[in-house]
């Protein structure tokens, strides 16, 4: 028997995920790698959730949830088999689907890469000027920290659960 989940998700998660978010984008920008535990964890909550209210913790269907992570390996692990992505990322996205179904999905990746592109390109231009050693050929930049900041501009936002 499962219960219902509120709508918008459980009382709570919003703030905790926000955190989650923070603290996988600090550590991915400090030590260039998603710690399992935190990614695993994540996804644990979200199918935890599913599995006994019938919905993610931000209020998400499981259709959206499942939707949400078919996209997340679509859209992560053309990048992770071309070395352009870890397995961290692909393992994040994985759990904000889980977390905030298609929408978070989505709006993650898009926001995600637009901070990625413009972090790179203010590297490339203003590196030098602020003493950074250039990014070496084939050296991956956290993209894991992009994610997440994109994963807290959905939440915020209300950019999670299904698509209109």
């Amino acid at each position: 028997m499962t219960m219902a989940a509120p709508a918008g998700g459980l009382p709570g998660w919003g703030m905790a995920v926000l955190l989650w978010a923070f603290a996988l984008g600090y550590w991915d920008l400090r030590h260039r790698r998603l710690p399992n535990a935190l990614t695993f964890a994540a996804a644990l909550a979200g199918l935890g959730s599913w599995a006994i209210l019938g919905a993610s913790p931000l209020g998400a269907s499981g259709m959206s949830m499942l939707a949400g992570s078919g996209i997340a390996l679509l859209l992560t692990v053309p990048g992770y088999l071309l070395h352009k992505l870890g397995a961290g990322d692909v393992k994040l996205l994985v759990a904000v689907a889980l977390l905030g179904g298609v929408a978070a999905t989505l709006v993650s990746f898009v926001v995600g890469a637009l901070i990625a592109g413009i972090g790179a390109g203010a590297r490339a231009l203003l590196g030098s000027r602020f003493g950074l050693p250039p990014v070496a050929a084939g050296r991956q930049l956290p993209f894991g920290t992009a994610l997440a900041l994109g994963f807290a501009v959905a939440v915020l936002g209300g950019h999670v659960g299904d698509l209109p």
